[in-house]
Parts: structure tokens; C-alpha cells; sequence
């Protein structure tokens, strides 16, 4: 068995109903047998958990480990706990609903190993709404303006850094979905270039957007996204 040099982890919570199509789609990672997948049921209040196990079975993935936590306390605390399993050099994150293709975790390691200097990789999503894209604008110029440092599209999937970088955040990393800002904001306080590539993004086929989507869900975003700007703010005053 070759050395783990790629880790992504794959939060889901109550993911049941795209947890066959997630896992079927990530076969295509197979073909880099250096890579390990590290999803984590997140505090699931449906069967996701079990028919993780079940599914884990009927479909063959190489490198596949499943990570549970019994409650869930945030989107950010799933992706940690994930992150601190991880074996690679290379580490990531993408979303289980399937928006983005599974296989963009692979132009991003590549691109990440391409890179000269320190580097994060991000997506860049095309085909949205109108509306996302206003949203998305906002959220970005509110960000740059307050935090003095430009950042776009913060929530794009994947994002793939090393477990250098990791390290060097991890304590201080956010447990809710400030995680990607946090992310991100830290690259460019450390002077860590960010490369975007693009992502086509899709439409949901099943449940609900987690951290975006419905105008309740943007509203709830919004509020805990300018909270901690704040908190960031205040803290480099």
C-alpha cells in the first residue's frame, strides 16, 4: 500500500438521501491510490451514520475511513475533527451534497503541487443564480473592506492546503461556518497565495443547503459571517 500523500474530508449531516450517489461518485477517486476519503457524519439525526456503514460494504472505496461524532456542534467542528484524522501531506474539504464534482479534489492537489511558495487552492463557482452571485459579492466586499484583505467567493468548494498550514491554524480554527473565512483570511495574513480554479456548481438533488441556498439559511450565514469579522476586527485593532 502506497504512502497517503492527498487527504479530503467530507462532512455530511443528514445526508441520507445523496449518501449512495456521494459514494458512487467517489470512486472515480480510485484512481489515485495515494489518496485517502474521510467522511464524517457530523451528529446526524437520520440514518446517515448507519447507512454509511452499510453503503461502505456495497461499494468499494480504497482509503475510505468514516469518522462519527454523536452531536453535532457545527459545520466547522465536522471538518476539524476530520482534518485531525488525516494521514496526507495534502489536505482538503468538499461538501456532500454533490453541488461541485468529487473529482475537483484532484485538480486541486494537482494544482497545489504545481504551485511555487506557500499556496492554498480554492474553487471559484460558475453557474449560479443571479441571486447567489449578489450575495456572494456582498459577502465578499464586506469582507475584504473590513478584514483589509481581498477575498472572494469564501465558501467555494474544495479548499486544499498542506497539513503545514494546518498546523500552524488548526487551534485557533472555528467550529462553525466561519471555518472557510477563517481559512482563507489566515493564508493571507501568513502571505499564502490563493489559487482558484473554476467549479461548476449544480443544483441540490436531495435535502436541504447547510450553509446556504434558502434565503433563512443566507440570513443565518450572514449574521454569524459578520459576527466574526468582528471578532477579527477587535482582535487586530
Amino acid at each position: 500500500m502506497k504512502k497517503i500523500k492527498y487527504s479530503v474530508v467530507i462532512p455530511c449531516f443528514n445526508e441520507s438521501d445523496n449518501l449512495e450517489l456521494l459514494l458512487k461518485s467517489l470512486i472515480q477517486l480510485n484512481i489515485q491510490n495515494n489518496l485517502e476519503i474521510i467522511i464524517v457524519d457530523n451528529g446526524s439525526t437520520d440514518n446517515s451514520y448507519s447507512l454509511l456503514f452499510e453503503l461502505k460494504e456495497k461499494i468499494k472505496i480504497h482509503n475510505l475511513k468514516v469518522v462519527s461524532i454523536k452531536k453535532n456542534i457545527g459545520y466547522g467542528n465536522g471538518i476539524i475533527r476530520g482534518l485531525n484524522e488525516a494521514s496526507g501531506d495534502f489536505l482538503g474539504w468538499t461538501h456532500a451534497d454533490l453541488q461541485t464534482d468529487v473529482t475537483d479534489v484532484l485538480k486541486g492537489f494537482k494544482l497545489i503541487e504545481k504551485s511555487t511558495g506557500n499556496s492554498i487552492v480554492k474553487g471559484k463557482r460558475s453557474n449560479r443564480n443571479i441571486f447567489d452571485n449578489i450575495f456572494t459579492i456582498f459577502m465578499s466586499i464586506i469582507c475584504t473592506i473590513m478584514l483589509k484583505k481581498s477575498l472572494f467567493d469564501i465558501n467555494a468548494q474544495p479548499k486544499i492546503f498542506s497539513k503545514v498550514f494546518y498546523n500552524q491554524i488548526k487551534d485557533r480554527a472555528p467550529d462553525d461556518f466561519s471555518l472557510d473565512l477563517y481559512l482563507l483570511y489566515m493564508a493571507k495574513k501568513m502571505n499564502y497565495n490563493i489559487l482558484e480554479f473554476p467549479v461548476f456548481f449544480n443544483k441540490r438533488l436531495y435535502g436541504e443547503a447547510k450553509g446556504g441556498g434558502a434565503i433563512k439559511t443566507k440570513l443565518k450565514l450572514s449574521v454569524r459571517t459578520f459576527s466574526y469579522i468582528l471578532d477579527i476586527y477587535r482582535n487586530e485593532r
